[in-house]
């Protein structure tokens, strides 16, 4: 009986259009690619007829045998593409579908299994081992405002990095195998007997120097270990930016408490996958998140078990705003992560009125009724310790939907009239980011 229901299933699935396989990619495309043409081979399963497809226009079909094997040379003459293999066989058919980036201009490539010179030009363009030596490099050598494109290949690359280059482009080959990581945390003792400091602790510093940095398909990463029972101070930074005007894409930030640090300036992340679980996206920066997914950790042996924000928003500025993202989780305690708290820096608490907006996204059920909560500072010439909470803050929500998503009279919901205030192009003080995304590697 169970075999004939698992044949029916089976059957059932073939006739509502369940894909078949045909074509196989042997060698599939990097996300982001410098050469202007590759070469692709496929091979087929079944005796099937191949189109190949670049953004939308044929470049080229063939029937191909079973077992056989084919090359398709497909040239780039923009930036971003479509390629799409379409098998068809009998009325059925198979489409692979991937999405590479060109790159038509770079001034350094870095590579973790380059093994000749640091600077060393290969094809006309230096190669280097390290993004730190690749950025120290172009720094030397900079002599107008012209973008610099950095090309880091796929590689695990551990080191300390400090970016003070304005309008420099880091891009990765793949966001999944390109990983730039370090792994220090604030409680961490230096040589000195002092210790590392929230901002000391960060695997990567973007300096207000290098205003107009962006990245792209990277990973960022502090892998500090917060169960190490000797380090008493966690907070562990992946990326602290200090730009202006930065923009983030396709980039993962991974960590645990405070995983990306948001100073000075604008900053734009999209289609971007932040996680980690107490106060992970923090700090007195103007930042709007865009389609981007933010994933609270588990941590073990805390009561609540996390908080997203922990915004130091300057009274007279604004702070966070997140836009069409996710809030999921692996907790599995509802309702027991905050949305976020006030931060109130010790060093100048009563400067800050904290500003995080969340609208139009999805709340997973991890996310606690109350939304937001308090948090304590202490007063700079008192010592005193001081408490600020949500009511006194600017803590807002939209339009957001989801099991987490409860409307009460403790998560302030942004009315018609603070719309315009609190849009995305307030927040970006009028900077087209979609335009210059757009023009970004031209």
């Amino acid at each position: 009986m169970r075999k004939t229901l698992v044949a029916l299933l089976v059957t059932s699935l073939f006739a509502l259009g369940f894909p078949q396989k045909f074509l196989e990619v042997l060698n599939p495309p990097s996300p982001v690619v410098i050469e202007r043409s590759l070469n692709v081979s496929v091979k087929a399963l079944e005796n099937v007829f191949v189109t190949l497809l670049l953004n939308d226009a044929i470049l080229e079909s063939a029937s191909i045998e079973a077992g056989q094997t084919r090359e398709f040379k497909i040239p780039f003459d923009r930036v971003r593409n479509k390629i799409v293999f379409e098998a068809r066989k009998n009325g059925e058919g198979q489409t692979l579908t991937f999405e590479v980036t060109y790159l038509p201009r770079v001034h350094a490539v870095v590579d973790k299994s380059f093994l000749g010179e640091n600077g060393e030009l290969v094809g006309g363009v230096p190669h280097f081992n390290s993004v730190q030596k690749a950025i120290d490099y172009l720094r030397e050598r900079r002599n107008n405002d012209e973008r610099l494109y950095v090309f880091v290949k796929n590689g695990d690359y551990y080191e300390k990095i400090t970016i003070d280059v304005p309008n420099l482009s880091l891009i990765g080959e793949d966001v999944y195998k390109t990983r730039l990581y370090y792994d220090l945390a604030a409680g961490v003792t230096l040589p000195d007997g002092k210790t590392v400091g929230t901002s000391g602790s960060a695997s990567v510093t973007i300096t207000s120097k290098a205003v107009g940095f962006t990245a792209e398909n990277i990973t960022f990463e502090n892998s500090f270990d917060e169960s190490n029972p000797e380090i008493k101070s966690k907070q562990a930074v992946a990326v602290l930016t200090q730009s202006d005007r930065a923009v983030f894409k396709n980039c993962r930030f991974i960590g645990n408490q405070d995983t990306l640090y948001v100073r000075g300036g604008l900053h734009y992340f999209v289609d971007c996958y932040i996680e980690g679980d107490v106060d992970f996206i923090f700090g007195d920066g103007q930042a709007v998140f865009e389609k981007c997914t933010i994933f609270s950790v588990d941590r073990p042996g805390i009561k609540p078990k996390g908080y997203v924000t922990a915004a130091s928003t300057k009274q007279d500025k604004l702070g966070f705003l997140f836009l069409n993202c996710e809030f999921v989780s692996n907790v599995s305690e509802p309702g027991s992560v905050y949305l976020g708290r006030p931060w109130h820096p010790s060093s100048d608490p009563y400067s800050v009125n904290s500003n995080v907006v969340i609208m139009e996204c999805y709340l997973g059920e991890h996310v606690h009724p109350d939304g937001w909560t308090s948090m304590s500072s202490k007063d700079p010439k008192t010592g005193e310790t001081i408490w600020f909470h949500p009511e006194t803050e600017r803590f807002f929500e939209y339009k957001n939907y989801g099991p987490g998503a409860v409307v009460n009279e403790k998560r302030p919901q942004l009315t018609t009239d603070l719309l315009d205030l609190y849009s995305k192009e307030k927040f970006l003080q009028g900077w087209d980011v979609e335009e210059f995304l757009k023009n970004l590697y031209r």
